[in-house]
């Protein structure tokens, strides 16, 4: 049994760091009229802003230093565009749980991302090379938790 217990620990213990550039978060949203929460993690460092508006759209941003965004949303009208861009260059990829993924590179060398699914929207802009792993990881979180 003591065997087994000091077999566990080492991945217990790395499980708790798996998460400690980022915090746990919730986005709260409107949908059909009823509030929902969805799980999140985002990482360390921000200044958040929640939006709801009568058109239906309920906004979750991060703000970083350096001006780099993160964003949540749930759109009551999916032709809403929280991020433009040329769709000429820059094609989506298909998500595998359905959906568009949207990521490209914008003159200033700064990475931008957007996952579509439904009436959700998971993405980012002005994110440095340096730091575009773990703001892809928070869109891919939230892709996986959506309800």
């Amino acid at each position: 049994m003591m065997k087994i217990l000091l077999a566990l620990l080492p991945i217990l213990l790395a499980s708790c760091f798996l998460f400690k550039d980022y915090k746990k978060t919730e986005f709260v949203y409107n949908r059909n009229g009823q509030s929902a929460t969805m799980p999140l993690i985002v990482p360390k460092g921000y200044v958040k802003q929640e939006t709801t508006d009568t058109a239906g759209i309920s906004l979750q941003t991060y703000y970083y230093p350096g001006g780099a965004m993160l964003y949540t949303a749930y759109l009551a009208d999916t032709t809403y565009e929280l991020q433009p861009f040329n769709k000429a260059i820059h094609q989506p990829l298909f998500h595998r749980l359905g959906g568009l993924v949207y990521k490209g590179q914008a003159e200033n060398e700064l990475f931008f991302r957007e996952i579509r699914q439904g009436n959700y929207r998971f993405g980012y802009r002005d994110v440095p090379s340096i730091n575009e792993r773990y703001f892809d990881s928070a869109t891919n979180y939230a892709s996986l938790q959506k309800r």
